[in-house]
């Protein structure tokens, strides 16, 4: 019996909590479907050459994702050619590319930039004809008519981008009076330059490369120094100016040992529109830890930058550059962060819970305790009337004794909470007090009847 009661009231504070907990459910249900899914746990970004910058950027930023709980995976590649395709044909989920390699006659509404990370010049390196007697450095890139000029390995940005120079200056023209376009890059265009199989080789490389500090020490070869860089930036928008000053790659042997004015081109982080924001914040974060090394062309601070991008930039990209993260990511674990940011919206349903069920439940749960004793003392008024009047009938007052001793005994085995013992006791005073009043009035009529 005790133990039935004491599940009666663990049913009463059931009845009082279910009607806010299916509310919830109601509203959890309703706000479900505009919660944003998780971000994924694996992401593919393309890259460049094996050994090559590209790469090396990719896995810093491996490193980085690894820290926040989440896999980058490293795809190389041919370079920004290559990356582009990847990208539009999705099998990838960002790229690093280069500014001005932008795929032409495709569509480009479904992909953004996120952030520029960094400026690299185009260098020409040439080799001066010592036969001749006007063996004098090369002013512009049209000197290189009529040469073999290695223009970059095939599917890279800077064959990319030296075809656009070249069709800017006008040489495309004289192809047919003996310019020679040879599809080379890196050290193999190296190695044909200083044997003699081409006159020039085009790189597009930052100037602290070991690669770049090989060829400036190279007495035979000379850097095109670009002297008209603005007004070719001006006319092609997604190349910057830059000086390299003298001696900045190398003091002590005085590299280069000219200023030289050079054309850049920014490397910058390319998405799909629909990369989940987590992935986006995790991206300019991981840029903005690895810009901590020396820039020889750029302002310490200055990258990442969301200038230098020829493409719009994602929303999301520019909110978390602008504002950085926020309180929660500043102080929790990404992965926590990004839960509690994803599971905001449900914050409502959760306060349509817990606010009323924390105002109105402890008095619901009250009244519900008290009601079940006052429930008695509605019975012990309507006997206590029946003792009030002079003409009640001894049949009467014999079923109000029965039903009292009934009262007795569902009191003795009822439980109650603690703070309810007052009430309780109160009860069970009433009831024995009730019940000898009965008695007493059974004894006076019993007497009367004898008599």
């Amino acid at each position: 019996m005790r133990v039935s009661q004491r599940m009666r009231l663990g049913i009463e504070y059931v009845n009082v909590i279910l009607p806010f907990i299916l509310l919830g459910a109601v509203l959890f249900a309703i706000a479900w479907p505009f919660v944003e899914p998780a971000p994924p746990e694996r992401f593919t970004l393309s890259t460049g050459a094996s050994g090559g910058a590209y790469e090396q950027t990719g896995r810093r930023y491996a490193d980085a994702f690894e820290q926040a709980g989440f896999e980058l995976h490293i795809v190389p590649s041919a370079g920004s050619v290559e990356n582009w395709q990847r990208l539009l044909r999705k099998e990838v989920d960002a790229a690093l590319v280069q500014s001005g390699t932008l795929p032409e006659g495709q569509a480009l509404q479904d992909v953004q930039a996120v952030v520029s990370i960094a400026l690299e010049p185009l260098w020409v390196f040439y080799r001066l004809d010592t036969r001749s007697a006007t063996a004098d450095p090369l002013a512009r890139l049209s000197d290189l008519s009529g040469k073999r000029i290695a223009i970059g390995a095939e599917g890279s940005g800077t064959q990319r981008l030296v075809s656009s120079l070249l069709n800017e200056v006008g040489m495309y023209g004289t192809l047919t009076q003996g310019t020679e376009l040879v599809s080379l890059g890196g050290r193999e265009a190296v190695e044909a330059l200083r044997s003699g199989q081409v006159d020039a080789a085009a790189f597009v490389m930052s100037p602290d490369a070991p690669l770049m500090t090989d060829l400036l020490l190279d007495p035979n070869l000379h850097v095109l120094d670009f002297k008209r860089a603005e007004a070719i930036a001006r006319r092609l928008p997604y190349l910057t100016a830059v000086v390299l000053h003298q001696g900045v790659v190398d003091l002590k042997k005085n590299l280069p040992q000219r200023d030289i004015h050079l054309l850049a081109a920014s490397t910058y982080l390319a998405i799909h529109r629909e990369t989940h924001r987590s992935i986006v914040q995790l991206l300019i974060e991981a840029a903005k830890r690895d810009q901590t090394r020396l820039s020889l062309l750029a302002e310490p601070g200055y990258f990442p930058s969301l200038s230098h991008i020829d493409l719009p930039i994602a929303s999301e990209a520019d909110y978390f550059f602008q504002r950085g993260p926020n309180i929660l990511h500043r102080h929790l674990p990404f992965w926590l962060a990004s839960l509690v940011d994803r599971l905001a919206i449900l914050i409502i349903p959760l306060l349509a819970i817990m606010i009323p069920l924390f105002r109105v439940a402890p008095p619901a749960l009250r009244w519900r305790v008290r009601r079940r004793i006052y429930r008695w003392y509605k019975k012990l008024r309507v006997i206590d009337a029946d003792l009030m009047r002079s003409d009640t009938p001894m049949e009467l007052i014999q079923q109000d004794l029965k039903l009292v001793s009934h009262f007795e005994d569902d009191v003795a085995n009822t439980d109650v909470p603690l703070s309810y013992m007052e009430e309780f006791y109160n009860l069970r005073l009433h009831v024995a007090y009730i019940r000898e009043r009965l008695e007493r009035r059974l004894a006076q009529l019993e007497d009367t009847h004898g008599t």
